[in-house]
């Protein structure tokens, strides 16, 4: 049925447009004399051409119309509880007025005449009818086509209301800030090594006003954050490999929060990971481990590793 009104916007087209100029060749078919038969042969075909595309476009618009639910079952003619049915009355009634005067136009170029006549007065007489009623129904059509979209969404039950967007989370992705750790506060002047991170070497960044908690081993601000980014260890020192980042960030009710990233894991420790190349883990088991050195956020002076005498 949906397959079938699609169609009918594209099959009015034929027998709209040979209705419309059929009067032409109507006229000039009018006069006697010898020649004039070429002219009932044109008249002729373009009656037939009308008249037959008619049958499908009544067929796809009848189609149409149920598909919108203008049409109850059963029923031939639209409803005329509402204005979209009124005028979809309108053009069904414009479109059986066009297939009568179609037929009968049709009929009146097959009433015998002698070969030097021309085809009458009456045959002129319907073939205008028939350009008039198809122009009308026509018209019609065209503001139901145009009006599609606002009939198919008044006659379908309404869709469900779309909710708005959850908020979009910019570090859903990669943490934003912990990759801007050179924007923060240093809290070592040069990488030292730390045995609580793997034996990594590490350089400490906190926010702003930050680092004197985190140096005496209190907690944090509410709000602020502190990143450890790391670098493997080679041949004793920091290798130019950048190890993975770990982001603390202190929530406004005071509880701390965790993030890990690593941009590029080695091949050799995919495994650990499940074979990713990237890592980024905001929950998970392995950064809960991180909540019994900060609890409170900043580790205690006590849980800190010491690496020939420095502290990380």
């Amino acid at each position: 049925m949906e397959w079938l009104a699609l169609k009918h916007p594209f099959l009015v087209h034929l027998p709209i447009a040979t209705a419309l100029l059929l009067p032409l060749p109507l006229l000039l078919a009018q006069r006697a004399g010898r020649g004039i038969k070429p002219w009932w042969n044109t008249c002729r075909y373009m009656a037939w051409v009308g008249v037959i595309f008619l049958l499908p476009s009544l067929i796809t618009g009848y189609a149409w119309g149920r598909g919108l639910d203008l049409i109850e079952p059963g029923q031939w003619l639209a409803s005329m509880e509402d204005p979209a049915g009124v005028l979809l009355r309108r053009h069904q009634l414009g479109g059986l007025a066009t297939t009568l005067l179609g037929l009968a136009t049709l009929w009146s170029l097959y009433r015998g005449r002698l070969e030097h006549e021309g085809l009458g007065i009456l045959a002129l007489l319907l073939g205008t009818a028939w350009a008039v009623s198809t122009a009308i129904t026509g018209l019609l059509g065209g503001r139901m086509a145009h009006g599609f979209v606002a009939l198919e969404a008044s006659h379908k039950a309404p869709a469900a209301p779309i909710p708005p967007p959850a908020p979009r989370d910019p570090e859903a992705q990669a943490p934003l800030r912990a990759l801007d750790y050179a924007s923060l506060e240093p809290l070592h002047a040069e990488p030292i090594r730390s045995t609580a991170h793997d034996g990594l070497w590490v350089r400490g960044w906190t926010t702003p006003g930050a680092k004197a908690a985190w140096t005496a081993g209190q907690p944090l601000p509410p709000g602020s954050h502190a990143v450890l980014s790391t670098q493997v260890s080679r041949w004793g020192r920091p290798g130019p490999e950048q190890g993975p980042l770990y982001f603390l960030e202190i929530l406004p009710d005071g509880k701390p929060r965790f993030a890990f990233y690593w941009g590029r894991v080695p091949e050799e420790r995919r495994s650990e990971f499940g074979g990713q190349a990237r890592v980024y883990l905001r929950e998970g088991a392995m950064l809960q481990a991180c909540l019994t050195c900060h609890a409170t956020g900043a580790s205690t002076l006590g849980d800190r590793a010491r690496i020939r005498g420095r502290r990380n």
